[in-house]
């Protein structure tokens, strides 16, 4: 990965919403064409992003790189955008890979609605 994990952490850090996916532990796995794979795992009050490959994850992302990834966490390209193009998609529960692009996002408004599994 071009910026490392922990420089992603740390640039979204500042930006990191607690509580706003609704779950104890969520696990995002990352999936490149190009590129080693990671996860971020979630908890109310914590994220931490970690290299390889987790077991049953939550949610699986498979994106053409990892400046798409680190581009769609930051809210500097348009999703549905990069989806269109092939860029990025999601195998699991859909709902969670929406509210993970606006997870770390401060400057737009958000309303978040209660979601069940």
């Amino acid at each position: 990965m071009i910026t490392g994990l922990s420089a992603l952490h740390e640039r979204l850090a500042p930006h990191f919403k607690p509580a706003f996916i609704q779950r104890d532990y969520t696990c995002f796995q990352f999936r490149f064409d190009d590129g080693e794979p990671f996860f971020l795992t979630v908890t109310p009050t914590t994220f931490e992003f970690s290299q390889g490959e987790k077991p049953d994850p939550t949610l699986t992302l498979y994106l053409d790189n990892h400046e798409t990834c680190e581009a769609l966490l930051e809210g500097r390209i348009n999703s549905m955008d990069a989806f269109m193009e092939g860029r990025y998609r999601a195998d699991g529960n859909i709902v969670l890979s929406q509210l993970l692009l606006y997870l770390f996002r401060n400057d737009d408004p958000t309303i978040a609605y209660r979601v069940q599994d």
